[in-house]
C-alpha cells in the first residue's frame, strides 16, 4: 500500500532535512529583491532575482491537457502560468508546459522561461481539418516573479501536426561580438517529403535587445538528410523527440529510428555549429556504431532520454535487454574531445556493470531518465544520475531508484563511489509500490566556474506519488536538502493549487541551458 503524505508527515520530514543541510535549503522568510541584477550568480535558475534557486514544473496534462506551468519563486508568491494568461491559444489538448527551459535570455539577472505547447491550435482543428502546429513562448522574469505581459511567441514556418515544441534546448555560444543563445525546438511530428512524422529541429538565435528585451531570428531547420546530417528522413522516426544542450551544438534523438531492418532501435545525433553559428558536419550514434557497446535491437529505443553537462553526455536506453532480462535498461556515455572537436563514445553501463550497485532485472528500465550535473556525487566533477523507475525495492514493486555515478573518476576515489538513492534510503519519504522514483530527473545550475564549492542541485519528479487522499497527485523532491518556495523551505513541492487525483505533478521539470 502506498504511503499517504500528510501535513504532519511533511513537517517531520522537514525537520530531518534541515538537520541534514545541503541542497537548496535557505533561511526562512522571503528574500527581497529590489531589481534584477546582471551580477546575479544564479541567473539560469532564479526567476525573481533573489539569488536563490527557483523550481518550475510543467503540467501539460491538467485541465483536459490544456496545460499549465507551476512557477515556485523562492521569494515570490506561486504563479500558475497558462497560455490564456499570455493571450495565447486556449482549450483542451494544447499541452502547454510540455517542455520548459529556465535561463536568462535578456541578461538582466532574472531567469526567463521558454515554454512550449506542442498541440496549441488543437481546438481549431476539431472539425478534422488541419491540426495543431504547436507554439513556443518566451516569458520574462522580474523581481516580482514571472511577467505575464510582454511575452514573445516564436515565429515559425511549422505546419499542422508538426508538434512544434515537443522538446526544447538552449545553448550559449560565444561569437566574436559577444554571447548569444541558440534556442532549439524539436518538431518530431513534421512531415519530410513523403515521410510522415519523420521530424525536424529548428534553431533560433536569441540576442538581448534594448527595445524588446530580446530579438529572435530563425537561423535554420535541419532533419535527417539535410546537408551534413547523417541518415534519411523516414516516416515515424520522430527525429527531435528529445533534445539536450551540448558543446558546439545540440544533441538530438529519434528513439523510433530504424537501424537497417531493426525497428525502433533508436539513434542520437550531434547537430554541430561553429562559434559563428554556421551549421557544420554532424555525427550520429546507434548501438551499431563503432565504439558503442552492444547491438542495435528492435525496440531498444536508444536515446529515449538525453542530457549533457561540461564534456559529458549520457544517452538512456531503458528498453535494452541485458542478456535475457527484458527491458532491464542501460545508458551510453559520450565524451567531448576538445582535441577532436567532437563527441566520442565512452562506456556503456548497466546494473550489471562492474562497480554499479545492484543487479540488472527485467523491467527495471535503467536509463528511463538521465541527468548530468556538477557534484551530484563527487566534488568538482560532472556526475551521472540514472533513473530506474521499474526497480523493485524490497517487496515494493516498481518503487524505483536513482543511481549516481561519478564519470571519469578512478575507482576508489574518496566520496566518489557509485550510490543508489531510494525513498527511505538517501531520499526523503518511504518507498511504495508503483511510485516509480527515477522516472523524471532534472537539475538546476550553479556557477561552477566561479565557486569550486558550488553544485548543481538534482531534482526528482515523482508523478505517481500519492499526496494525502489524492492518488498519483505527484511531488517534486530534491536529492538532498530541501526546496524553498515563497520564502518557506520544505522537503518537497506539490502543486501550489492543491493536490488532485491523477494530477501527476512532477512529470515535467524545467531544463537548464547549456
Amino acid at each position: 500500500m502506498r504511503r499517504r503524505v500528510t501535513g504532519r508527515g511533511t513537517a517531520a520530514l522537514l525537520g530531518v532535512l534541515l538537520l541534514a543541510g545541503g541542497g537548496l535549503v535557505a533561511a526562512a522568510g522571503p528574500a527581497a529583491a529590489v531589481a534584477c541584477d546582471p551580477e546575479n550568480r544564479l541567473p539560469d535558475s532564479d526567476v525573481d532575482g533573489d539569488s536563490v534557486h527557483d523550481t518550475v514544473v510543467g503540467m501539460p496534462a491538467v485541465d483536459d491537457a490544456t496545460g499549465a506551468v507551476d512557477v515556485r519563486g523562492s521569494g515570490t508568491a506561486p504563479l500558475v502560468l497558462t497560455a490564456e494568461a499570455l493571450g495565447a491559444g486556449t482549450g483542451p489538448g494544447q499541452r502547454f508546459g510540455a517542455a520548459v527551459v529556465m535561463t536568462d535570455l535578456d541578461d538582466d539577472g532574472c531567469s526567463d522561461l521558454v515554454v512550449s505547447a506542442p498541440f496549441e491550435g488543437q481546438s481549431a482543428a476539431s472539425d478534422g481539418a488541419g491540426g495543431a502546429e504547436g507554439q513556443v513562448h518566451i516569458v520574462f522574469g522580474s523581481p516580482t516573479g514571472l511577467l505575464t505581459t510582454g511575452a514573445i511567441t516564436l515565429p515559425h514556418p511549422s505546419v499542422p501536426l508538426d508538434e512544434f515544441g515537443t522538446s526544447l534546448a538552449v545553448v550559449s555560444r560565444t561569437t566574436g561580438t559577444g554571447e548569444v543563445r541558440d534556442l532549439y525546438v524539436g518538431a518530431p511530428g513534421a512531415h519530410i517529403g513523403a515521410g510522415a512524422a519523420a521530424g525536424q529541429v529548428f534553431r533560433y538565435v536569441v540576442r538581448p535587445d534594448a527595445t524588446h528585451r530580446v530579438s529572435v531570428t530563425l537561423a535554420e531547420v535541419r532533419h535527417q538528410g539535410s546537408a551534413g546530417v547523417p541518415g534519411v528522413a523516414e516516416a515515424g522516426d520522430r527525429f527531435g523527440s528529445v533534445l539536450a544542450p551540448a558543446r558546439g551544438g545540440v544533441l538530438v534523438s529519434a528513439p523510433l529510428e530504424d537501424i537497417g531492418t531493426v525497428v525502433d532501435a533508436g539513434a542520437v545525433w550531434h547537430l554541430a555549429v561553429t562559434d559563428d553559428g554556421a551549421p557544420t558536419t554532424s555525427r550520429s550514434w546507434s548501438q551499431d556504431t563503432a565504439g558503442v557497446p552492444g547491438t542495435a535491437e528492435a525496440g531498444d529505443r536508444f536515446g529515449s532520454s538525453l542530457d549533457a553537462r561540461g564534456f559529458t553526455a549520457v544517452v538512456g536506453v531503458p528498453r535494452e535487454n541485458v542478456g535475457r532480462l527484458v527491458d532491464a535498461g542501460s545508458v551510453q556515455v559520450l565524451r567531448f574531445s576538445p582535441g577532436r572537436g567532437r563527441y566520442v563514445p565512452g562506456p556503456g553501463l548497466t546494473q550489471d556493470s562492474p562497480g554499479i550497485p545492484g543487479v540488472a532485472e527485467a523491467g527495471d528500465r535503467f536509463g528511463e531518465a538521465v541527468a548530468t550535473g556538477v557534484w551530484f556525487l563527487c566534488q568538482e566533477n560532472v556526475d551521472l544520475a540514472i533513473g530506474a523507475p521499474g526497480e523493485d525495492v524490497g517487496t515494493k514493486a516498481d518503487a524505483g531508484t536513482v543511481t549516481l555515478v561519478a564519470d571519469g573518476v578512478p575507482a576508489g576515489t574518496p566520496g566518489c563511489a557509485p550510490k543508489v538513492l531510494r525513498q527511505g534510503s538517501g531520499l526523503a519519504g518511504a518507498g511504495e509500490t508503483g511510485d516509480a522514483v527515477g522516472s523524471v530527473l532534472g537539475h538546476l545550475t550553479s556557477p561552477n566556474d566561479v565557486d569550486e564549492d558550488a553544485r548543481d542541485p538534482l531534482l526528482l519528479g515523482v508523478p505517481l506519488e500519492d499526496v494525502g487522499a489524492a492518488p498519483d497527485a505527484g511531488v517534486v523532491q530534491p536529492a538532498s536538502g530541501g526546496l524553498v518556495a515563497n520564502g518557506v523551505p520544505g522537503p518537497a513541492l506539490t502543486y501550489s493549487g492543491g493536490a488532485r487525483r491523477s494530477q501527476r505533478y512532477g512529470a515535467v521539470l524545467s531544463r537548464p541551458a547549456g
